[in-house]
Order: C-alpha cells, then structure tokens, then sequence
C-alpha cells in the first residue's frame, strides 16, 4: 500500500515534496495555516497593487524548473533577459553583458571614481574576480583560518583594496545575490554560490500570476494524484512515538485533528519543525546543531508605484553606493497586470544596518526611501509616493529566509521519518526558491530510496 505522508507547509519547498511523492504513488496531504498556498512567495493586495511578499524572479534553469517538468507544473513565465546597473556618481544606468559583468561593473566603476592612486587596487580586484582566481583565494588554506567559516567577504576583499567605493560596489554584488551584508557573511558561502551553476539565477523570469503561482501549479498536480491541500488548517503538534513520526495534530473546521502518517515532512522551518515536535522528542545533539546554525535573514522591501515608469527596460537593476538598497525591479514594466491600468510598481531591496541584530525599523524605514530618492531624482515628478516599506526583521515569523545561505541544516532530523524541506535546508551554494527546491529533491530521494512502501 503507499504510504501517507503529511507536510506541513505549503511554501515551494513542501509543494516540491508533495508533488514528487505524489507522483511516485504516495498519498500526500499538505496542510497551511493561511489560505493560500505559496508560503513566502504569496501575492498581498496592497491598494488595488499586487505586491510580491517574498521571492520575485523564478530560476529558468536549475532544479525548481526541472521539478515542475518533471511533476508536469505548468504556468506562464516572462523571461527577463536584461540586468542594468547604477552607481553613486553616475548620471546614467548601463546595461550588463549577459558575460562578464562584473567586468563591466568595474568599468563604470573607474568611469566614477578612477584615477588617484586606486588604478592598481581596481586592476587587481578584477583580476582577482575572473572566475579561476577567486577559487584559486577561495581554496587558500591562510584565508580560511578566521572562524569556522572563514573571512567574512568584506575581509576577503580587503586583502586586494582599501579603496573604499570599490569596497561598496562589492557590497552591492554579494548582497543582492545572499539577502546578508558582506562584511558579516562569510566569503566561502557566497564563493559556493558563485560556483554552483545549478543554484544561480542567471537566466530568470517575472510569473503573471506571481511566484505563488509554482506553488499553485505544484498544487494540481497533487491534487490530480488524489492528494489533499488543506489550507486555514494550523498544525499544533507533530506527534511521535517510539522516535518516529506518527503524524499531526492539526485545528481544523473548529475542533482538533490527527492526522496519521507513515512520513511527516516540514516545510515550516527547522526552528519551528522542533518545536512542534518538541525539543524532548529528538536527539540534544540535533537541537543543538539547529540552534547553532539558523541564522534568519532579515531584509527591507520598498515598494513604490507611479504614474510613469521611473526605469523603462523589462529588467532587474544593481545599485552601488546607496545607503541600503542594492537591487530593485520594475515589475509592472512585465507585468502590468499587478497594477491597476496606467499604474506603475516598482520594488527594492536593502540589508539592514546589521543582519545580526533587530532592526532600528524607522531609520530601515528612512535610509530605504531615501535612497529610492537618490536613484531617481525625478520621483516626485514622475507622480511616485510610496506604497508599502516592509521591514522584515529577524525575530519575524516571515523572515525573508530562514537561515543564511550557507548556514542550512540538514533535511535529516533525529528522527528517521521526519525531514524539514525549504531554503534553511539546501545544500551549500543553493539560496532562497533554488534552495527549497533542493532541499524537497534530497529529502524525495532519500525517502524513495529507503522508505520502501
């Protein structure tokens, strides 16, 4: 007989999950305690705005693509096939070659700031940055010995530059690829990244119906397999006994349920999955290595709306030098549907002053707006206001991302049929969407392998 599993949590990791097991013959039920699925790839409605609460761009190759082939997931993309790039002190965004452009990053950079003494500290970082450098300084056995992690990045990079605009620029390229601040996250992580090609985003799209939409779409196929999806239906305990899994107790319909499952699979995060279980019930060795490594990722979403576009190109951009913000996306410029006719929305994204600690949230607030207002001088007469400022901070229960990339925990718990899934649970390289991805594949695959039904 197939055996059923429960997850818990209805984000891209367990709808992954659900979807592959179903596939495979299982008898899945997936269970939410919000109304949709999606987790923190929702879509909010913000003033008549449909306003992106987590990751915007889906991986056109790599593993989340391949799950949705694989399962037979289908919905629209808009590919994105440009990235434009800004400076402090230029007047102007320059479009990215689709190679080598980090080389033309520090192009602008010495169009800016060039000249003085820093001519040979510039040549020296690009020369660094070409791909078998960095391994090769990745690699160094000297350059590890700061930490169990290693040099944060900042320290990396200030072995070849003190020059402190360059320094900024680097901020920029880590940050808006790790969501953490390169002086405070290590380099070897964002290196493991930069190496795995199936984690990276370099060819992406915008989705009409939003990143929820994957989860949806993971969702039928569940469903047509004969599993259920139970949203509104909190889970208030992972049952167990003996050291395994016995299912979940969940609150549904006013009363409380129990599910019963041969697998439980937890989407909701490694903290809360060992809470829900209970700290007693697994091994002080796992609980222990779980609190040591989860490192919630903070970040502040800015989003903006106006009556003409502030940014014409169907694409993300880079910004060097501001206060907070490193990136930002035009999203109505390929999706217009997410705003109201001849509306225009736009997003940002900044790391905080500090990933480490709770956010000062009304100077986040006031650095974030500020700097929209040094990208584009011309807001105001472009009829721009502000929409929504999300400050997602640590201590939330909708952190961006539930650890830092490279500080995952293993899909394995202590118990032999428990597995959490989601962007805390990847291998290392992997972050956010991929992340979940990756994880639900690991977990699937060792579950096929040696939980025979």
């Amino acid at each position: 007989m197939p055996k059923n599993v429960v997850i818990v949590g209805a984000g891209v990791g367990g709808m992954c999950a659900g979807a592959l097991l179903a596939k495979n013959g299982y008898n899945v039920t997936v269970v939410d305690r919000i109304d949709t699925v999606g987790g923190r790839t929702r879509t909010q409605n913000v003033g008549g705005y449909g306003v992106p609460r987590g990751a915007v761009s889906f991986q056109m190759h790599g593993i989340l693509p391949t799950i949705c082939k694989e399962v037979g997931a289908e919905f629209e993309i808009r590919p994105v096939n440009e990235m434009w790039f800004w400076i402090k002190g230029s007047d102007e965004f320059v479009q990215l070659p689709a190679k080598s452009g980090i080389g033309k990053m520090i192009e602008m950079f010495m169009k800016v700031h060039g000249g003085g003494g820093g001519t040979k500290a510039m040549a020296q970082v690009g020369l660094q940055l070409s791909i078998a450098k960095i391994g090769a300084a990745f690699k160094d056995p000297g350059a590890a010995a700061v930490g169990d992690d290693g040099p944060t990045f900042r320290q990396w990079i200030e072995q070849y530059t003190d020059n402190k605009e360059l320094i900024a620029l680097f901020h920029t390229i880590t940050s808006a690829v790790s969501a953490v601040n390169d002086f405070e996250y290590p380099a070897r992580h964002w290196f493991a990244h930069f190496a795995a090609a199936d984690a990276r985003m370099d060819k992406y799209a915008l989705l009409p119906g939003g990143m929820m939409a994957v989860s949806q779409a993971l969702g039928k196929t569940i469903e047509a397999r004969g599993g259920k999806i139970l949203l509104n239906t909190p889970v208030l305990k992972i049952e167990s006994a003996g050291g395994k899994a016995t299912g979940v107790t969940v609150q549904i319909n006013g009363g409380n349920k129990t599910i019963p499952a041969d697998i439980v699979i937890s989407n909701a995060g490694p903290t809360l999955t060992m809470s829900l279980a209970g700290e007693d019930a697994l091994d002080k060795k796992y609980v222990d290595h779980v609190k040591s490594r989860i490192r919630p990722t903070p970040i502040v979403a800015t989003f903006v709306v106006s009556d003409e576009p502030l940014f014409e190109p169907k694409s993300a951009i880079l910004a060097a030098g501001l206060r907070r913000i490193v990136t930002g996306v035009p999203l109505t410029n390929i999706c217009p549907e997410w705003a109201p006719d001849g509306k225009h929305l736009m997003s940002f994204y900044g790391t905080p002053a500090s990933c480490l600690k709770p956010m000062d949230k009304e100077d986040e607030r006031q650095a974030n707006m500020a700097d929209v207002l040094d990208l584009f001088p011309d807001f105001e007469k472009k009829g721009g206001k502000f929409l929504d400022v999300q400050l997602r901070d640590i201590g939330d229960a909708d952190v961006v991302a539930r650890s830092w990339p490279g500080y995952n925990v293993p899909v394995h718990t202590s118990m032999p049929n428990l597995f959490n899934v989601g962007d805390a649970c990847g291998p290392a390289g992997f972050i956010a969407t991929p992340a979940a991805a990756m994880s639900a594949r690991m977990a699937t695959d060792h579950i096929l392998e040696n939980i025979k039904n």
